[in-house]
């Protein structure tokens, strides 16, 4: 968990949190739990096969992490959360901090069929 929800969730009114299956505790992710709990803000944690209805027609499928196959290398990257979003013919895939090793598993899991196929793919990329 990053720390720049921290500071969107001090400075602007949030509601609801939609969180993915965290297994590591990190510091930042106890800032997070207390601020959640002092400003009553509700928290959906999620995992793979989740689906977030939005609207009618806009969604989104949750694709990662799976709660029991956490991956031990960079955990807090590698298990972020991955999901895409759907409406109509449009659909854009948000990859969140995962490393190679949790993008093989994705690539593996879901080769036989089109879900990781988007319009657009959001990636975080690092600058060496």
């Amino acid at each position: 968990m990053c720390g720049g929800i921290i500071y969107l969730l001090q400075e602007i009114k949030v509601e609801k949190v939609i969180i993915g299956k965290q297994f590591e505790i990190s510091d930042n992710y106890k800032e997070f739990v207390e601020i959640v709990k002092k400003k009553e803000i509700k928290v959906e944690v999620v995992e793979e096969g989740t689906i977030i209805n939005i609207d009618k027609s806009l969604y989104f499928d949750v694709l990662w992490p799976n709660g029991s196959q956490e991956i031990q290398k960079n955990s807090i990257n590698n298990n972020a959360l991955v999901c895409k979003l759907n409406y109509g013919k449009f659909s854009m895939l948000f990859t969140g901090d995962i490393e190679e090793e949790a993008e093989k598993i994705l690539i593996s899991k879901y080769k036989d069929t089109n879900i990781l196929r988007s319009t657009i793919l959001k990636v975080r990329t690092s600058w060496v």
